[in-house]
């Protein structure tokens, strides 16, 4: 049986999300092991609280960031999904210094800060766990083009969601420059960021 209306979570702009992966996903000449976005989509600052509890400001300038939007009581996909962060963090050695990994929550109910911190202890104390007000996660989550559906049970908490699994690459300026789909690799993804940081002026081998 299909979701009802209220089921439904984070479609708002549903086609014109559609139309941008689209773009991103026919872009694939510079950026083998993912979806290259041209151009960039900027995206625009947003307040959310981290796994400490502390108010801190979404995307952060000045580093690349691979960004995944997921929740902490999700079976299968987002665990894998947030190790995989932690190997390209391992893989990428003293250049992760210039990488932050970031998980985002969906599940603004259930996901406290607290809840983040346990959840992502387990993978790597380098990622940056973000949850908010939902409505604040639905602003942010919308601008990605994350789609999540939410099925109700017959508690208030009693839900489980279904959502997109693409990790987001950003550049230092806030801007997603690649999607990776679930079956790119935390080796290529790793690969391509250490491409992109001898890039960048000033880097050192």
């Amino acid at each position: 049986m299909p979701p009802t209306r209220s089921h439904v979570w984070l479609l708002t702009g549903f086609v014109a999300v559609q139309a941008w992966l689209c773009g991103a996903a026919l872009a694939q000449d510079n950026e083998p092991h993912g979806f290259r976005v041209a151009p960039p989509k900027p995206i625009a600052s947003h307040q959310l609280v981290d796994q400490d509890g502390r108010t801190v400001t979404f995307p952060g300038g000045g580093k690349w960031q691979l960004a995944f939007f997921g929740f902490t009581s999700c079976p299968d996909v987002c665990p894998v999904t947030v190790q995989k962060s932690a190997v390209v963090l391992k893989r990428l050695g003293t250049h992760a210094a210039d990488v932050q990994a970031v998980f985002l929550s969906i599940d603004s109910e259930r996901d406290h800060p607290e809840q983040v911190r346990k959840f992502l202890s387990v993978h790597d104390p380098r990622i940056l766990g973000l949850t908010g007000a939902a409505g604040a996660v639905q602003t942010v989550a919308n601008e990605f083009g994350v789609i999540a559906r939410r099925y109700q049970g017959k508690k208030a908490l009693d839900y489980r969601i279904e959502h997109s699994s693409f990790l987001y690459l950003l550049d230092p300026q806030g801007r997603i420059v690649t999607l990776y789909p679930a079956g790119v690799s935390p080796e290529r993804i790793a690969a391509d960021l250490e491409l992109k940081l001898q890039a960048q002026p000033g880097a050192q081998d």
